[in-house]
């Protein structure tokens, strides 16, 4: 009861159904309370319905609620408890969506080959949208990875329906594919400021992936933050609509 009631007003309540009914002065002297600090505890035991105020022939007593009564007004103070808990946690849920909007990101790093493979097989398992906004460093990219992206990647990218629009820069990679732009569900435009990155950046849902071809270590970041994504992805408009 201790969360609910607190030591003072514990003391108080003892006392009161030691003497049933009691004079201020009769519960000071065996609450060893003072009854300047008495007083205010009294009021509030009144306003929470513990405690009784009855003035009667000039005198005031104050006497505590039936022991039963005490009872189930302390089950009920508990499911005002739990549910004001419930109540929190509910709200404390709903900031953890909202956060998705703010500036804090949830970031992983990738290693390696298999660790970068992984990487970009995220892509098309977590996206909603079905749809992925690419900055390429074509030839890097195949002069690296190219057996993965043929052989898995472009695969299961394709059979779970999501979409590619891609910017890179000329190579003859490059002009290779976009003849075929279709069969692979990708859109591709040249550009010639990102050439010689050995970097792809992929924007999709809420998250940003980067790539590093190292042809000997490859890496990979992976930033999940809504705001961030969404900044990205408007630059990425932009870029493409001024490519033309």
């Amino acid at each position: 009861m201790k969360d609910i009631i607190n030591p003072k007003e514990k003391k108080v309540l003892l006392g009161l159904y030691k003497l049933k009914n009691a004079s201020a002065q009769s519960l000071s002297k065996i609450t060893l309370i003072n009854r300047t600090t008495l007083y205010p505890i009294l009021e509030k035991l009144i306003v929470r319905g513990l405690v009784t105020k009855i003035q009667t022939e000039g005198r005031v007593v104050f006497r505590p609620i039936s022991r039963p009564e005490f009872e189930t007004w302390s089950v009920r103070k508990i499911e005002e408890i739990k549910k004001e808990n419930k109540e929190l946690l509910d709200w404390i849920g709903s900031q953890a969506k909202e956060d998705d909007t703010s500036l804090i990101s949830d970031i992983k790093f990738y290693e390696g080959r298999e660790g970068v493979e992984n990487l970009y097989h995220d892509s098309w398992r977590d996206n909603a949208e079905k749809m992925i906004y690419a900055i390429t460093d074509y030839k890097a990219a195949y002069g690296t990875l190219g057996d993965f992206f043929r052989n898995e990647y472009f695969p299961q990218r394709i059979k779970h329906g999501v979409r590619l629009k891609n910017l890179l820069p000329p190579s003859p990679e490059g002009e290779r594919d976009k003849k075929e732009a279709e069969k692979f569900l990708r859109e591709m435009k040249f550009i010639d400021i990102f050439k010689d990155l050995n970097i792809e950046i992929n924007i999709y849902g809420q998250k940003v992936s980067l790539v590093s071809f190292d042809q000997e270590n490859p890496t990979g970041i992976l930033i999940k933050n809504k705001k961030i994504a969404e900044a990205m992805k408007n630059i990425f408009e932009y870029l493409w609509n001024e490519s033309g």
